[in-house]
């Protein structure tokens, strides 16, 4: 399929440079990518922007095959999608530098769609082009400026489309913890703020933040934890404290005993930490929030035996 698209591709803009509908990809937006670059730099993690191949090649050689590395690998890849920008149908006479041809996800210089006509408005163009290519077809009429404006109007709907496909599984997922809920799940941490951190919720692949605020004079010191539009839920912690260790950002969190008779326990929390949340429903409707677990519960103590494994072969 995609050497057929590459081939048309390489055939409409030999035989009309001016009228060719193709398909380009632009790099990562640069200061979301030059950001992801000094964090990678910092966690010593060898990764190669240069291309999406070259991308998926060095995550595929620095992480390996244990659970905690693919939770690592799943949230780069997370952190790394979001500097990608959409793919974009164009009119070839409209662009002057070719190099904007270039299509960054597939790393080739040419490429369209020609392969599903029945279904997508520009591969029934393409077919047309290809169709005066090869002489048993009049040549299109849309002039460059009109093939430029339709090949808008299809960016603008795959956008549109794009859009409600996000929506419709944030909705579903929704549903499945309003009938199906509460839902348990490892998160890995994306980010850390002084009084908040970014989880990635591994199993259903949703990102949710959740925002640490110590309420002063209470009998129990707590802390509230904001999710999901600032949805609150009371945890039983007595502080929490956040510092910068070298370049690495941690947030202590200290849970108050179950029992009297024990010690607070401490969890700190840095990017690639892994704790437990569950999704539980909001009484707003189709709302949902994750909620913390504390820390040392039977579903982790695999994967975080694993990630103190990892960093004492680090050190």
């Amino acid at each position: 399929m995609l050497l057929a698209n590459m081939a048309v591709a390489h055939k409409i803009y030999r035989t009309f440079p001016e009228r060719a509908l193709l398909r380009r990809h632009p790099p990562p937006q640069t200061k979301m990518l030059n950001d992801l670059v000094e964090f990678c730099d910092q966690m010593g993690l060898p990764m190669d922007f240069s291309s999406a191949g070259a991308l998926n090649k060095s995550l595929n050689k620095t992480f390996g095959d244990d659970k905690y590395s693919l939770a690592q690998k799943e949230a780069l890849t997370n952190m790394c999608s979001r500097s990608m920008q959409m793919a974009l149908y164009f009119c070839s006479g409209v662009l002057q530098d070719q190099e904007q041809f270039w299509h960054y996800a597939l790393n080739v210089p040419l490429y369209t769609h020609f392969t599903s006509p029945i279904r997508r408005f520009a591969d029934i163009m393409v077919h047309r082009l290809l169709g005066a290519a090869l002489g048993y077809r009049e040549l299109p009429e849309p002039e460059p400026d009109a093939l430029q404006r339709q090949a808008g109007h299809c960016n603008d709907r795959r956008t549109a489309s794009k859009r409600v496909q996000e929506l419709s599984t944030g909705l579903f997922l929704a549903i499945l913890v309003k009938e199906s809920g509460p839902l348990e799940s490892e998160a890995m941490v994306l980010g850390v703020q002084n009084q908040a951190f970014d989880v990635l919720v591994l199993r259903y692949g949703v990102q949710k933040r959740i925002y640490c605020n110590v309420s002063v004079g209470a009998p129990q010191a707590e802390v509230r934890v904001l999710l999901a539009r600032h949805s609150a839920v009371t945890l039983p912690l007595r502080s929490h404290h956040f510092q910068r260790v070298g370049k690495k950002l941690e947030l202590t969190l200290i849970w108050e005993p179950e029992d009297l008779k024990q010690e607070p326990v401490q969890q700190v929390v840095s990017i690639f930490s892994l704790v437990e949340v569950v999704l539980q429903a909001e009484a707003t409707a189709l709302k949902y929030s994750a909620i913390l677990k504390r820390p040392g519960t039977e579903c982790l103590l695999g994967l975080q035996q694993e990630e103190r494994d990892n960093s004492e072969q680090e050190d």
